[in-house]
């Protein structure tokens, strides 16, 4: 039996322009938890697809519930090592309300 992996949208809200800001949604992402113990709150990934080049950092992104800040995201990898329809993901971490 094959299981297929299947994105989500995402929506990507408030990035800073030099006009103001934008929102916007990628189709097929992945979320997953990023667990460190250096990190100073909570983190996801957010696997984005070859085919969007969009930069989506300091964007904010809704997830489980809670608001979460695109603070970086990494280099797009080679394309013969990377199989699957993802090349690159953002890092996200969760920001409490005070």
């Amino acid at each position: 039996m094959t299981t297929l992996i299947k994105g989500r949208k995402v929506v990507f809200k408030n990035k800073p322009t030099a006009t103001g800001f934008e929102t916007y949604s990628i189709n097929d992402c992945l979320i997953a938890t990023r667990g460190t113990s250096e990190a100073s709150r909570p983190q996801i990934t957010i696997h984005l697809p070859k085919k969007d080049p969009r930069d989506v950092v300091n964007s904010w992104v809704e997830h489980d519930g809670f608001d979460w800040h695109v603070t970086a995201v990494t280099a797009v990898q080679m394309n013969e090592n990377t199989p699957t329809r993802w090349d690159r993901y953002a890092i996200a971490e969760r920001i409490k309300a005070l």
